[in-house]
């Protein structure tokens, strides 16, 4: 199977949000803050049976943002008894080349997937939320 980097197998990702949750050496989670600074395209699913994928220019704001991580925002609708929506970070270009993490202060362009990921606004904040 040929795929591009912004549209990954899922076997692909749920092996990528394995890795990225967890420090190997530390045995310690990871955490990451993303904030959206433009919107470059948005692939919304019409089937109803895959997920959202947004390719977003982002800064990282706090941690190191890996590749697997899975971010939260919140949106409109959350609150008590109400879950957020989720996103996989399946792609991170950094200066024109793919890479696996996007540190504190830097920016890149990012693929996000998920249910919602077509709803992202620019200007919003991600977080990234333990796996376990």
């Amino acid at each position: 199977m040929d795929l591009d980097q912004t549209h990954r197998a899922p076997e692909q990702i749920a092996r990528f949000v394995e890795e990225a949750h967890t420090d190997v050496l530390n045995n310690v989670p990871q955490k990451a803050t993303l904030r959206i600074e433009a919107i470059e395209s948005v692939t919304p699913c019409v089937t109803g049976a895959g997920d959202d994928v947004a390719v977003c220019v982002v800064r990282c704001v706090e941690g190191t943002a890996q590749l697997g991580m899975v971010f939260q925002h919140p949106g409109p609708t959350a609150g008590p008894g109400t879950a957020a929506a989720a996103f996989v970070l399946t792609a991170i270009e950094w200066c024109g080349r793919q890479v696996e993490q996007l540190d504190t202060v830097h920016s890149g362009k990012v693929t996000l997937t998920g249910a919602g990921a077509a709803t992202l606004p620019k200007r919003d904040v991600l977080n990234s939320v333990p796996l376990h």
